[in-house]
């Protein structure tokens, strides 16, 4: 995690231009990923600085996060019924899963928190929201195609995870 004293942007770019290529994006606009790797925590300390924090981004990741993980299930299994491609949005679009991605991409280690939050394993709240928030700059940086290509590269397999062990439930019910 960075440090809660760095300077906005300046020590923060080799960082992000390291975290671009781990991403295999690359983006257009780079405020767009700093606000994304920005929790509110960093940002309530920094307010002066005018520090966006991610919540927006979330708030609009989140909702494209779950319309490409319906469209691939619906797409992909033909034969799974409404209830059963709501357990596989529900196990893949989850905060646990989205905090295990983030973990991957190894966001946590610079997503920018306050001072209560370094020094610690931070909640899957905050590392699943950080998820979330990338996707959102992905969308809003190159628009949809960019977003579902980076959502089916991190999340794909749990969406063929889930849907098996949906498809397995309904077997054993049959």
């Amino acid at each position: 995690m960075l440090d809660h004293e760095l300077p906005v942007m300046t020590d923060f770019l080799p960082v992000v231009s390291q975290f671009q290529t781990k991403l295999g994006f690359k983006f257009q606009d780079i405020t767009l990923l700093e606000t994304a790797l920005t929790h509110s925590s960093y940002a309530k300390k920094n307010r002066k600085e005018r520090v966006e924090d991610n919540e927006r981004l979330e708030f609009l990741g989140d909702a494209v996060l779950g319309f490409i993980v319906c469209y691939e299930t619906f797409q992909k299994f033909p034969e799974f019924e409404e209830g059963d491609m709501t357990k596989v949005k529900s196990a893949v679009v989850s905060r646990r899963v989205c905090a295990e991605i983030s973990q991957e991409l190894d966001l946590i280690r610079i997503l920018k928190v306050g001072k209560g939050m370094s020094g610690g394993e931070l909640p899957e709240s905050v590392s699943g929201a950080a998820y979330e928030a990338i996707i959102g700059a992905i969308y809003l940086d190159k628009g949809f195609e960019s977003a579902r290509t980076f959502v089916l590269r991190t999340i794909e397999d749990r969406i063929d995870e889930a849907a098996a062990s949906t498809h397995q439930d309904n077997y054993k019910s049959v």
